[in-house]
């Protein structure tokens, strides 16, 4: 083996994007979620275009993540535990999928929802 193959560094770039979706697939898996609220509409989202609509963040230090989203629940949902299972499935499924380290998930319920 030469010197060049013992230096071969690999890397993976995953986009926002990926993660995000990850993160939203995960808390819609979740009984008694409806939905992902959407993102309010801010200045620069518009200046930028962004892509995300979704009340979806996060914060991402090396391989560290940070979530924060907004869901709405089913009106016959409890909401503690709801909000509870989403955390444990969002970092479960991010810590599986994408082998990032999930600190903390911090889930928002925006509203509650009876419609079909």
């Amino acid at each position: 083996m030469s010197q060049f193959d013992n230096n071969l560094s690999k890397s993976l770039h995953i986009s926002q994007e990926v993660i995000i979706d990850v993160i939203a697939n995960a808390a819609l898996e979740v009984d008694g979620v409806k939905a992902i609220a959407h993102a309010k509409k801010r200045p620069k989202n518009l200046i930028f275009k962004e892509k995300n609509t979704q009340d979806i963040k996060i914060e991402l230090a090396g391989d560290v993540l940070a979530v924060t989203l907004g869901i709405i629940i089913d009106s016959e949902a409890k909401a503690v535990a709801t909000a509870e299972n989403v955390q444990n499935k969002v970092k479960s499924s991010v810590q599986n999928m994408l082998n990032l380290t999930v600190t903390k998930v911090n889930v928002n319920i925006r509203d509650a929802s009876s419609e079909g």
